[in-house]
């Protein structure tokens, strides 16, 4: 039997949904690796977590964790209702590092609820502080 084997779990999967309506539910968007940073940090993974409060990056298509900076479309770069696009579904790492730079190349397809969900926001990231504009943006949703 092997020894000295060290091994860490960096996420736990936590459950964010109380209930949800169906596969009408989720939408496919694409999400922009420049604006994901390292985490935990030192640890050399980028990761986006189940849960995190999504947002349009201004001036394109692409969308970030909200948590992750102020780069909304609103006055001074602060996230206003319509830069909220949904809550992230799954976890997303990103395959960044030494020699493979974030760009168009390593953005990620992911997959957001944004439709008659049920969430329970004390697993959802990003939501503290922006209760008000993601209920307004998600107005089918309860934040319970």
């Amino acid at each position: 039997m092997p020894r000295n084997i060290q091994r860490t779990a960096v996420i736990l999967e936590k459950e964010i949904l109380r209930s949800f309506s169906g596969l009408d539910d989720i939408k496919s968007m694409v999400m922009d690796s420049t604006k994901i940073t390292e985490w935990p940090v030192g640890s050399g993974r980028y990761i986006a977590e189940k849960g995190e409060v999504l947002g349009k990056v201004s001036g394109g298509s692409k969308i970030m964790p909200i948590r992750m900076g102020a780069f909304g479309t609103g006055a001074a770069g602060a996230w206003v209702a319509a830069d909220i696009v949904g809550i992230l579904y799954y976890n997303v790492e990103f395959w960044l590092g030494p020699g493979i730079t974030a760009g168009a190349a390593t953005d990620e397809e992911v997959a957001v609820l944004h439709h008659g969900c049920d969430f329970n926001i004390a697993f959802l990231l990003g939501y503290t502080g922006n209760e008000t504009i993601t209920k307004a943006a998600l107005p089918t949703c309860l934040f319970r």
